[in-house]
């Protein structure tokens, strides 16, 4: 009776991957597996990812590093692999997708799948000239290291890594190489990194087991032990364990219809959170039996009211790019306003462009606890003019517009704000001689904001009033030497574009603060409204009268 007891008081605080007590009934095999032999099995279908696999994390700079372990031979750490039965499936690696067929063998992804994916999307892809994605990786033999390629134009000594990775397509490429013959050194140096790459040794643990819960235990005792999981992938590994991932999915649907970038997984999470109500404080391992919270159809509503939330703050708010989004706490609060109030009054949405911008300006929307999100989730109520009043008491009606002699620095809210306002006074392509369209500043901003506004002086970013949206050295020669109705879209005059010439950075950088800060002030108090009534509409105001008359005559 007392060991019962024991059992019932105690479970709680028993890993829960230990109830059923699942057990290796054969110890795991060690093998050695060179990457081409891993690729190998990549086109055959033979690795794939499970469902409770956690979504992509790495960046590009994960990638390169690892390609440059594997070249000059470090470990990479070793794979751990589970061997089962596998059902026909469509994989995808990266950009690459495989057709998988049904095998009676196959290896399933427990630890690894990170580096494998790596290896396949970079190495397996089709295209001869890989651009943009993280796995866009090529090889500068002349400075023997490995980089991503970003425009159209790459160094003659830089080789695709896919090409590199293949014996064959080496062969073809050193063959129409036009400096084979100058640069031998260079030659030898394409294949020896080739070798290098196909035949390295990567150590993988195989485990063969029929039980189908011992790689997910293996998974969570894993990740557990070392970094711990976000919570967006705990509420896929335990609510949407069959399928493709839903969250993953609904975060690049989002940001292929929007272009505003990248909202992550576990920022839809918590705007799925909002949405639906449920509390930010709690966790999805305390919200098993919450249908709302845990339905598909909530993930639709936030991907919704995401939707508009995300056309208000790029249309009205004037945010073409997450990458220019100073904070993250208005994307959440609106997905709640634009949920509950779908197509809100042209008043309320200038209202709330005055509640982004004032928190933006005055730093109040820097704090994005759980406690502020859910005081803010509180005050969206009753109806849409209460509620919108009820957020702009959160914020100060006067702010400080910040100059253009503030330090640039692409992580800070300053900087994103000038940007914005930079973006805003509709600047020339200078090689096109057109002002850039919309979907030019969104496909710009896709990249780092650093690679985006160059600093005129060559070095790093001194001052806003010294970065200009043209991206490359020889669009800023073009744009010195354009017209001055180019210039201006700039905020440059010919003044200050004489004095870049000659190299007088001080005087260029003065007269172009001078520019800026009065076009930024006006744009600034546009959108902010200091001193201006933040009253609701008349017919609101109307409204309102009436039912305090009525309230009046019955008292």
């Amino acid at each position: 009776m007392w060991m019962g007891c024991a059992c019932r008081t105690t479970r709680s605080t028993v890993c829960l991957d230990t109830v059923n007590k699942p057990r290796l009934e054969l110890r795991p095999e060690t093998r050695s597996l060179s990457v081409e032999t891993l690729l190998q099995y990549v086109r055959q279908g033979k690795i794939r990812v499970p469902d409770f696999q956690r979504a992509l994390r790495w960046r590009s700079r994960h990638v390169l590093d690892l390609f440059d372990s594997i070249y000059r031979g470090f470990p990479v750490g070793a794979l751990l692999l589970s061997k089962h039965e596998a059902k026909e499936a469509t994989l995808r690696f990266g950009p690459i997708t495989i057709a998988g067929a049904a095998a009676r063998e196959a290896y399933f992804v427990v630890d690894g799948q990170q580096r494998i994916i790596a290896l396949a999307g970079a190495m397996l892809r089709s295209d001869k000239h890989p651009r943009g994605d993280i796995h866009a990786v090529w090889f500068d033999l002349e400075e023997e290291s490995f980089v991503r390629a970003h425009g159209s134009q790459v160094p003659p000594h830089w080789i695709p890594l896919n090409v590199a990775g293949d014996s064959i397509a080496l062969l073809s490429w050193l063959n129409d190489w036009p400096f084979r013959n100058d640069r031998r050194d260079l030659v030898a140096r394409a294949i020896e990194l080739s070798k290098a790459v196909r035949e390295y040794q990567i150590p993988a643990y195989i485990v063969e087991t029929a039980q189908e819960d011992v790689p997910r235990v293996i998974f969570k005792r894993l990740n557990n032990s070392g970094v711990t999981m976000q919570e967006s992938e705990v509420f896929e590994a335990l609510y949407h364990a069959e399928g493709p991932r839903p969250l993953a999915q609904a975060c690049a649907r989002l940001e292929g219809e929007t272009g505003f970038g990248e909202v992550s997984a576990d920022w839809f999470l918590r705007c799925l959170k909002v949405v639906e109500g449920v509390d930010l404080r709690k966790s999805f391992q305390d919200l098993e039996n919450d249908a709302a919270a845990l339905s598909t159809d909530a993930i639709e509503h936030t991907g919704e009211a995401l939707k508009r939330a995300i056309a208000f703050l790029s249309e009205d708010a004037g945010f073409p790019h997450t990458a220019l989004l100073p904070y993250s706490l208005p994307l959440v609060v609106l997905a709640r306003f634009f949920h509950i109030y779908p197509s809100p009054h042209a008043r309320t949405c200038s209202l709330l462009v005055r509640w982004v911008w004032r928190g933006a300006l005055s730093g109040v929307h820097t704090n994005s606890s759980d406690a502020t999100v859910h005081e803010l989730q509180r005050r969206i109520a009753v109806d849409e003019f209460t509620s919108v009043e009820r957020l702009l008491e959160t914020v100060p009606a006067k702010v400080d517009f910040p100059t253009t002699a503030t330090k640039w620095y692409g992580q800070a809210s300053k900087t994103r704000l000038c940007a914005t306002a930079m973006v805003h006074m509709a600047p020339w392509d200078p090689e096109t001689g057109e002002p850039y369209r919309p979907e030019d500043v969104q496909e710009l901003l896709a990249r780092p904001i650093g690679e985006v506004f160059l600093d005129v002086g060559g070095g790093k970013h001194s001052s806003i009033a010294r970065s200009v949206l043209v991206a490359t050295r020889d669009k800023l020669r073009v744009l010195l030497a354009s017209g001055a109705e180019l210039l201006e879209s700039h905020g440059i005059d010919r003044k200050a574009a004489e004095a870049l010439g000659r190299g007088d950075l001080e005087t260029f950088e003065r007269r172009r603060q001078k520019t800026l800060d009065a076009r930024f002030g006006v744009f600034f108090a546009e959108r902010s409204a200091p001193g201006e009534s933040d009253r609701p509409p008349i017919a609101e105001l109307s409204r309102r009268a009436v039912i305090k008359v009525a309230e009046l005559e019955r008292a």
